[in-house]
């Protein structure tokens, strides 16, 4: 350390000593506030500020020869952070090929995407099952293992589950309503659920009468997983229209609807009833008015075995994502 260093430390120690002792008499001796008891002794408050301000003037100043000292130039203001620009215009396909998953959760590139693409590909995760969770997890949940729509969704290629699997699951009144038509359920019952989903129609029938099994068919390996967390609920096979074997007293159900898929179930629902039996399944209002053979003939058929229809309420199905007309069929099968 130089001569001229030395000096200077030893000049501002002594300084910081002599301020140090300001402080401890300010805080010892308590200055008066007030002249007579009643009126503030503004000259003496105004002269504090003075010095108060004259004190951070100089600790300014102070930092200042610190920071030219250390090779620091205080005039220089950091850089913003730039955002990073890559991926702005990637298409929501090449933001899905760049995410990732971890402990079940989806998380996205850190990168900067358009809005439109961002919100095609939310769209896309949505469809897949997951859905948005802040705070500290900032990704997507799943309700099932995620490996598999993942797998999909990091190929770029969409997972809809919906659109692939006619999945909307049956409002909770709907389906008591549903179990209530079919004649509701007895512990001797021997009960089918032929499209389970995520257990809606099954957790009606637990309501209803508190059986210890119900044969389940569920083709979505994920709703799969999922009834496979309700202890009543055997899953026997994916297809119930491929299926063969059991009859069963009671078989309720919310079969798919595309292509006349709900026509083929209620028909093999009934091929699969015992005599005495009674079926209940929601249905599409197609086939009532549908000009093709299939709906015809359809018409003729339930016409024929007395079955009995309502009409459920428009938007029933609305919160699970689908506006279509339903109706209930009924048919009790001749003992």
């Amino acid at each position: 350390m130089t001569n001229k260093n030395e000096n200077i430390l030893k000049q501002l120690t002594g300084k910081l000593a002599e301020f140090e002792s300001i402080a401890d008499l300010l805080e010892s001796e308590k200055p008066d506030r007030t002249i007579d008891g009643s009126h503030i002794d503004t000259d003496f408050l105004m002269g504090m500020i003075e010095i108060e301000i004259k004190l951070q003037t100089a600790t300014l100043r102070v930092q200042r020869s610190i920071m030219e000292a250390l090779g620091i130039d205080p005039e220089e203001k950091p850089e913003p952070k730039k955002v990073k620009e890559e991926g702005s215009d990637w298409p929501p396909e090449e933001i899905l090929r760049h995410c990732t998953l971890e402990d079940n959760v989806l998380r996205l590139p850190q990168v900067q995407f358009g809005k439109k693409s961002y919100a095609e590909a939310k769209k896309w995760i949505e469809e897949a099952g997951g859905s948005w969770c802040g705070g500290k997890v900032q990704g997507f949940v799943f309700p099932f293992d995620a490996g598999r729509v993942f797998s999909i969704l990091h190929e770029g290629r969409r997972c809809n589950l919906r659109q692939e699997y006619q999945f909307f699951a049956t409002p909770p009144e709907l389906a008591d309503r549903l179990v209530s038509l079919a004649g509701g359920i007895g512990p001797e019952d021997k009960v089918c659920e032929p499209s389970a989903g995520t257990g809606a129609i099954l957790e009606a029938i637990l309501r209803d009468c508190p059986i210890e099994s119900v044969d389940c068919y569920e083709a979505m390996p994920e709703n799969a997983e999922m009834l496979g967390k309700i202890p009543q609920a055997n899953i026997v096979g994916e297809d119930w229209l491929a299926s063969d074997g059991e009859t069963y007293t009671k078989i309720v159900a919310n079969p798919p609807f595309s292509k006349n898929q709900d026509v083929d179930h209620v028909l093999k629902m009934y091929e699969r009833l015992l005599p005495g039996g009674t079926l209940a399944a929601i249905t599409s209002r197609h086939w009532m008015i549908g000009q093709e053979s299939k709906c015809e003939r359809f018409r003729q058929w339930l016409q024929e075995r007395g079955a009995q229809t309502w009409d459920v309420d428009p938007g029933e199905f609305k919160d699970s994502g689908t506006d279509i007309a339903t109706a209930i069929v009924v048919i009790n099968k001749p003992g």
